[in-house]
């Protein structure tokens, strides 16, 4: 058990045209074999909670770690995991993430391309039909209040002081990390929060999403702003960058920070989520 999830990952150093830049490291929060992933942190208080004899089910999405690091967590608690991920027309053998999940003694079930939500209802009904009451479907997209809490306490503890302020940038998916990020700074109103969204989408209902799972706008800073690019889920971004970075994701809001860095009240930090 000791040392599934890393509590205090390193602030980095680092410099953009001279600027510093301090880059929190939440994907060293996983060891190896795990995925280098901090929604880790709230699968892991979730399923350390759950009934150690459920049948944990995970949908997984064309670059989602989701069932590697669910897999991790269950193989550490000894707990059955049911892998569901798209297969697309042309594919032919398993995704390189498929076979994380399988080396950590996932089950894996292939199920035909489609849209996330029809996918995920697929998978908790066959989920069901595999194991009855013992069916542990987790939420899809991970959308788990542990997530926040843990990603809010690893920011409470172990962020410098003088760091509490300034502009603060993350990558979005469902949110579910920047709701953390948010909650951990408080209502702070010496900090700006850019919410950097990894794939289009409504910005208020992201918006709505990370203030409400981070328990309302007395928890958070006021000075929220949210960038979307137009980017789709599919898209990745390739330019260099000083650590490992997740293209789909963390990589995107780097490059929107080195094109800004000049316009940003200092300092600033990145929070990296995956690589």
């Amino acid at each position: 058990m000791k040392n599934i999830v890393v509590s205090g990952t390193p602030f980095e150093w680092h410099e953009i045209g001279g600027i510093p830049v301090y880059v929190k490291r939440e994907d060293l929060c996983c060891p190896s074999p795990g995925p280098s992933f901090s929604k880790i942190r709230g699968v892991k208080a979730f399923l350390e909670a759950a009934d150690p004899n459920s049948v944990v089910g995970v949908l997984d999405t064309s670059h989602s770690k989701a069932g590697w690091g669910v897999a991790y967590i269950c193989k550490a608690l000894s707990m059955w995991c049911v892998d569901f991920y798209p297969v697309y027309k042309g594919e032919t053998g398993l995704r390189p993430i498929q076979k994380r999940a399988r080396n950590l003694d996932a089950e894996l079930v292939p199920l035909p391309a489609g849209r996330s939500a029809i996918l995920y209802h697929q998978a908790k009904k066959q989920l069901a039909e595999m194991a009855g009451e013992s069916a542990l479907m987790m939420p899809n997209a991970l959308k788990l209040s542990e997530t926040v809490d843990a990603t809010a306490t690893e920011l409470f503890l172990y962020t410098p002081e003088d760091l509490m302020r300034g502009t603060w940038i993350v990558s979005i998916s469902s949110g579910t990390i920047a709701a953390g990020v948010l909650k951990g700074l408080g209502h702070n109103d010496n900090v700006c929060v850019v919410a950097h969204m990894g794939y289009s989408r409504s910005k208020q209902a992201a918006r709505d999403y990370m203030i409400k799972m981070a328990g309302g706008n007395d928890n958070v800073p006021p000075d929220l702003v949210l960038v979307d690019e137009g980017y789709s889920y599919k898209d990745a971004v390739d330019i260099d960058c000083p650590f490992p970075c997740n293209r789909f994701y963390d990589l995107k809001a780097w490059k929107w920070l080195q094109s800004h860095i000049t316009d940003l009240e200092q300092p600033i930090v990145f929070w990296n989520i995956g690589s």
